[in-house]
């Protein structure tokens, strides 16, 4: 049962038959039968954990979020997934002993998820995907960020294995996993094990299943410095920068917090230009841009960037960024401020 589970929350929004789902426990797990699997999924439809729909010849397996149930099969899963994790990497025990401690007072949090444990931890660094509870004070919420962010800071110089954190209130969460664009969140999805407090977390995505949206999860992590020069004209534009002598045509839709780092990547001063005009222009989420910045090794342009935004255009979500890299010890790198405010006129970004 537990394979099942994890295949299908792993890639929830695609559609396997059981012939494609025996196929994808066989790839991940080693073996699968397909009467073995046949008789489980039936089993488990007859408890109303999952859907068997019909579909031509074959039968379409989906899990069932109406049942009340489900999300404290799927706790269990990923308890299970975690123990596994523990039992085979006996040193990151003593790490998690001591997160727990260190969050163990800060009841905002919801749940912790760690994302990519095996490849990450053979390259000696950790991510974290913390989900804190929303609150309509939220004024409260960037000093518990801060001093969850300095937690992680802690362990990573105790540890001596670099951390990069991202830390979301419930409803952040869930506006990304709503959204038709492709984002990071979506990815994380495919490839977190939930080390604290999975029923929480399931229960958010019961949440938007209630509510009749379907989520997608993107298994292929978008690489920011190959997005094709197609969508990143594309994505350019719908958050309000057309460049000149470019031809817009159909893309993907993608986050422009993607987006912003892809340009961050690039020595071309005309689309470094371009990252105050659609950060003046469109919504962005500082948390997420700055765990792909630290991630990547782009927070000191960055840090540069926002630093004269906040000079030309207020915006609260600016003054949030550059707050928190300051808290990283980010040395920024100095734009052009000159030429940055002649284009953001020329935009009428300011």
């Amino acid at each position: 049962m537990f394979r099942i589970l994890d295949i299908l929350s792993t890639y929830l929004g695609n559609s396997f038959s059981i012939n494609q789902l025996t196929e994808k426990i066989k790839e991940i797990y080693g073996t699968a039968y397909y009467a073995n699997i046949y008789k489980k999924l039936h089993d488990l439809e007859t408890q109303g954990i999952l859907n068997l729909i019909k579909l031509g010849n074959s039968s379409i397996v989906a899990l069932n979020f109406q049942n009340y149930l489900l999300t404290d099969f799927l706790a269990e899963m990923e308890i299970k997934k975690k123990i596994d994790l523990l039992e085979r990497k006996t040193d990151l025990q003593m790490f998690l002993k001591e997160m727990d401690s260190y969050f163990s007072n800060m009841y905002s949090i919801k749940s912790i998820c760690s994302i990519d444990s095996e490849r990450n931890l053979k390259l000696n660094k950790m991510e974290y995907l913390c989900l804190l509870k929303y609150s309509d004070k939220e004024l409260n919420l960037p000093d518990e960020k801060e001093k969850i962010h300095e937690g992680f800071r802690k362990l990573q110089d105790m540890y001596n294995i670099r951390i990069d954190s991202l830390i979301l209130h419930e409803r952040e969460f869930s506006d990304f996993l709503e959204s038709d664009e492709i984002n990071p969140i979506k990815e994380i999805l495919s490839k977190k094990t939930i080390f604290s407090c999975p029923q929480a977390f399931w229960n958010d995505i019961r949440e938007i299943f209630e509510k009749g949206i379907e989520i997608k999860t993107e298994k292929n992590e978008i690489k920011p410095a190959e997005i094709l020069e197609r969508d990143l004209i594309y994505n350019l534009a719908r958050f309000g920068y057309k460049e000149f002598g470019s031809r817009v045509r159909q893309g993907q839709k993608i986050c422009i917090e993607y987006i912003i780092t892809a340009l961050l990547m690039q020595s071309d001063a005309r689309r470094i230009e371009a990252i105050p005009i659609i950060m003046a222009k469109y919504k962005f989420n500082s948390e997420l841009l700055i765990f792909l910045s630290q991630k990547l090794g782009l927070s000191e342009r960055l840090l540069g960037l926002l630093k004269i935004l906040s000079n030309i255009s207020q915006k609260k979500e600016v003054d949030k960024a550059i707050k928190l890299l300051e808290t990283f010890d980010v040395n920024e790198i100095e734009g052009d401020k000159s030429s940055i405010l002649k284009k953001m006129r020329l935009y009428n970004a300011t």
